[in-house]
């Protein structure tokens, strides 16, 4: 595919040469973390928890996607591939298809949620529009910008980003405000509380396929470790912690568990209106971005055309009220996605220690077995009965393709001494 065409290197690593400067890289990644669907997450933890546990399971939370998200951002800086590229890496030219479309699927459900929520927020302010039309609506201008790739989201996430930091920091001060104070505050308990294994989860989902998925789509245009490093620490340990606070407090403060009926609630919903409507869209055209390129793994199809595809389904997918499955939709991805998380970090430290093959060069297996197995492990440890599940399903994940990948190593080494030896 000739490079002038493929501005967006859908089928090939990011030149040097293309690699984008920090500011422009991290207030991009930031749109995509700075999403009202965290907020929800938010609110369900800050109803169904005392505020200073809250903050406990967001902290272990925050440091598994830090983890995950940097090793997958300096995967992508060494390679500079999309995530659908690297799956061939992990899982075999063949079996990375599975992967690929898993998280398509994954990234077709935010966007449905996204653009559903438009549809929300529009009919909580102005009750005469209904629902399902605006979210239509919403769907295809969301994919109307993503057609336009990394040029136009930047200049979107240039103007979200400062609004949605502005809008969010005055709810959470009117929320603690409302409450009586951070003592107050830190003073209410739960009627229904979750465990902490439930919460972490929580936290964790907020952003895990984000984290596992979206980072190499992004960060394959950084220039080095310390930009990829830096960007990872910002959006994980501040930005998405920040979106889930406050929803949190929000929730707290007013019973709702709806990040629309909050502001609404706090008389926030008419200014901050705008605002949530360029936090979404940010978020959902990465989700359409990110599932094109995934889906470009797949199918030799013009990304145009896939990222049309990709919001049509994802729109459908609002009208046919995904929404309502969105609890289920995080409790699957902090079950399914860590694990792929582990294998990738594993792939990294160990299996190809000694660099990434060429993908054209014939190195690649079709499909990696061990990966696949060491996947499925992975997601089973989720349900041991000590330790935080998502921490099991990464480590069994991580041990498992690093044992079977060292293990299959030495066996063909073996192999390719008695061929030798035989030769001579």
């Amino acid at each position: 595919m000739d490079e002038k065409k493929d501005v967006e290197f859908t089928q090939q690593a990011v030149p040097l040469s293309q690699r984008k400067g920090f500011l422009e890289i991290c207030v991009v990644w930031i749109g995509y973390v700075f999403v009202v669907t965290g907020m929800q997450v938010g609110g369900t933890m800050g109803i169904s928890t005392d505020f200073a546990t809250l903050l406990q399971a967001l902290a272990v939370g925050s440091v598994i996607l830090l983890i995950l998200g940097s090793f997958m951002g300096l995967i992508a800086l060494k390679t500079g591939l999309t995530f659908g590229k690297l799956c061939r890496y992990a899982f075999g030219s063949l079996g990375s298809h599975i992967i690929s479309l898993m998280i398509v699927v994954t990234l077709i459900g935010w966007f449905s949620v996204d653009a559903y929520m438009i549809g929300q927020a529009s009919h909580a302010l102005f009750s005469f529009l209904p629902i399902i039309p605006i979210a239509i609506l919403a769907g295809i201008a969301m994919t109307t910008t993503a057609l336009f790739g990394m040029s136009w989201m930047s200049k979107l996430s240039d103007i979200a980003v400062p609004l949605v930091l502005i809008f969010g920091i005055l709810s959470i001060v009117l929320s603690v405000k409302s409450t009586g104070g951070m003592d107050a505050l830190f003073a209410i308990q739960p009627k229904n509380p979750a465990s902490f294994n439930t919460l972490v989860s929580l936290a964790i989902g907020s952003f895990v396929c984000g984290a596992v998925s979206f980072t190499p789509d992004v960060l394959r245009f950084a220039k080095n470790k310390k930009q990829t490093l830096i960007i990872m620490f910002i959006a994980m340990m501040l930005a998405n912690p920040l979106m889930i606070i406050l929803g949190a407090v929000g929730a707290i403060a007013t019973g709702y568990s709806d990040i629309t009926y909050v502001l609404a609630s706090q008389g926030l919903l008419a200014l901050a209106f705008l605002v949530m409507i360029l936090n979404i869209w940010s978020t959902a055209q990465g989700c359409v971005y990110s599932g094109s390129l995934s889906l470009g793994n797949t199918l030799s199809i013009d990304r145009k055309y896939l990222v049309i595809g990709f919001g049509a389904l994802g729109t459908l997918g609002a009208v046919l009220g995904f929404y309502n499955y969105f609890g289920q939709f995080i409790n699957f991805l902090a079950t399914t996605i860590p694990a792929l998380g582990g294998v990738f970090i594993a792939d990294y430290l160990v299996t190809y220690r000694n660099g990434y093959p060429s993908l054209d060069g014939g190195m690649i297996p079709q499909v990696k077995w061990q990966a696949f197995l060491a996947w499925g492990l992975g997601i089973a440890a989720n349900y041991l009965s000590f330790g935080i599940g998502q921490v099991n399903s990464i480590l069994v994940a991580f041990l498992m393709e690093a044992g079977l990948s060292l293990w299959i190593e030495k066996i063909r080494n073996v192999n390719n001494t008695k061929i030798v030896s035989e030769n001579v």
